[in-house]
């Protein structure tokens, strides 16, 4: 498939040094043509690879927001909170990016919160109709992409609230499925939709089941939603896993 790579690396540290190498190469095509960025982030193993970035790419023309959210005042779980301590943000603003905080304000209940970030998305695209959506995507060992958590008991739920066309955002309570319960994220279609290029990162022993899983002829989404790599525009995914 054309649209889907799988780039083998020797270790993890590997891993993240190439991954971290082709986004700056991605980033500064776009910087040299000026292009509007929106360059959504994971939290997770999937930030060790920003500050590997080469700062030289940023931009005024890049805005950066979390790809998923963690619902949550608490700056050490909350990812927003946990972004912006991070050098690349540091070397970021110096060079002009916008962010869209999706921090937990005051009175935000765990609703407004979803529907905050899914009219700031939706402002950054109207504002930018020609803008490339880039991201980096995290696979959990469960199969998780995103904030968007595995349903194999409920597939009617989880079509409804993350794979409803149109639908950016979904806000939900993970229970037992996730030790961050509250999450506000964006969905399935969103990514298959609206992301034009993604670099997954997904590496350890832990990874091996959901990435053969991703990788299989057959699945579904509602049991692995980290098959919704093989459906989006573009996916390069950089692993230490033979998969």
């Amino acid at each position: 498939m054309e649209n889907f790579e799988v780039r083998k690396c020797e270790s993890k540290e590997l891993a993240i040094v190439e991954s971290a190498k082709f986004l700056s190469f991605e980033l500064d095509k776009f910087k040299t043509s000026g292009t509007p960025i929106l360059f959504l982030l994971s939290g997770g193993s999937a930030l060790e690879i920003i500050d590997r970035i080469d700062f030289s790419v940023l931009g005024s023309h890049i805005t950066i927001a979390p790809l998923d959210e963690r619902y949550d005042k608490d700056e050490d779980v909350n990812n927003f909170s946990q972004i912006i301590d991070t050098e690349f943000t540091i070397a970021a603003r110096k060079e002009g990016v916008d962010f869209i905080d999706t921090r937990v304000f005051e009175n935000d209940t765990h609703e407004y919160h979803a529907m905050r970030f899914a009219s700031l998305l939706k402002k950054w695209r109207d504002s930018n109709p020609d803008g490339i959506i880039l991201i980096t995507q995290g696979i959990g060992p469960d199969g998780h992409t995103s904030g968007v958590m595995p349903f194999p008991e409920n597939e009617e739920f989880f079509d409804r609230e993350f794979d409803t066309k149109d639908k950016d955002v979904a806000y939900y309570d993970a229970k037992d499925k996730n030790k961050y319960r509250l999450r506000t994220t964006t969905t399935l279609s969103f990514l298959r939709d609206k992301v034009d290029l993604s670099i997954v990162f997904a590496c350890g022993e832990d990874k091996l089941s959901a990435l053969k899983k991703v990788s299989d002829e057959e699945g579904s989404l509602f049991e692995t939603p980290a098959r919704v790599v093989k459906e989006m525009k573009r996916v390069v995914i950089f692993t230490d896993q033979n998969i």
